[in-house]
């Protein structure tokens, strides 16, 4: 009876040890924004007055595992980091917008920090077409 609790012990941890490195291998897999639902093409010129592109590009919500809320990735291409953004929302609508003014926000920060600002065909000049916070 003492050797089996030692097993049961011993069963728990290693449990407990696989579940935490699938979640350091989930964090460590690389990540796409998945089915693509939308795409904004801007742009800058540079330096040298050169035609640079920048794509913001936006997943289908997907709902987040083990709850009931949804997620929503995003990414932008050609101008900063090209990192996978993750916005959130309580349905997929809510992620929705949350990643459409997260990555507004985004992309209004990285055109003042480059200092030439980005330039979107679709509206007036400035306005790059994304709901505000």
């Amino acid at each position: 009876m003492f050797g089996d609790r030692r097993l049961i012990d011993k069963t728990t941890r290693n449990l407990q040890l696989i579940k935490t490195m699938t979640q350091m291998e989930r964090a460590m897999q690389v990540r796409t924004v998945g089915e693509i639902i939308a795409m904004r093409e801007l742009y800058y010129f540079d330096e040298t007055d050169q035609k640079k592109r920048v794509s913001v590009i936006v997943g289908k919500p997907q709902p987040l595992p083990n709850s009931s809320e949804f997620q929503c990735h995003f990414q932008l291409i050609g101008i900063g980091n090209p990192a996978l953004h993750t916005a959130r929302g309580y349905d997929s609508l809510q992620a929705l917008q949350s990643a459409l003014t997260s990555a507004g926000t985004n992309v209004k920060h990285l055109s003042v920090k480059l200092g030439r600002g980005l330039i979107w065909d679709g509206s007036a000049k400035g306005e790059l077409g994304f709901p505000g916070p």
